[in-house]
């Protein structure tokens, strides 16, 4: 009997912190975006697309895409910390030229209704990336 409690807790726990994990990404559905600006100086927006498991990302450089990505999007929980998991990647120039990227990305995240912020590039060093924690507003369409 209490071999069939404790297996029954840890799947309870477990069935929770996947409905959790749920709901934490359906509240993030959505279009979020930043204003940022480029060693070069020039100022630029990226733009975080998230629709249930799905996510694309855009550079915007004046009013055209000169980046995109595309792939799958999780959330999880490790202890106090919220994380989001950016994988099966695929990049390029556009939407209609994208390459996988052997590359996943794990972000630490937090968020409101209007503000998602996003600690980026934490997880591994990449060729002319720099960390950087951004914040993202919730785009109202």
């Amino acid at each position: 009997m209490t071999t069939f409690l404790k297996t029954l807790s840890i799947a309870t726990l477990a069935a929770a912190s996947s409905l959790m994990t749920f709901a934490e990404d359906a509240k993030l559905d959505g279009t979020w975006t930043t204003k940022k600006t480029g060693p070069d100086g020039n100022a630029y927006t990226q733009s975080i697309g998230i629709k249930k498991d799905k996510f694309t990302f855009r550079v915007i450089r004046d009013g055209d895409v000169v980046m995109f990505a595309e792939g799958s999007f999780k959330t999880e929980k490790v202890g106090s910390l919220k994380i989001a998991k950016f994988t099966d990647i695929k990049g390029g120039a556009s939407e209609s030229n994208t390459n996988p990227i052997d590359d996943d990305h794990t972000s630490v995240y937090t968020f409101s209704d209007e503000a998602l912020v996003l600690a980026a590039n934490f997880d591994k060093e990449r060729d002319g990336q720099k960390p950087s924690a951004d914040t993202y507003t919730r785009s109202k369409k």
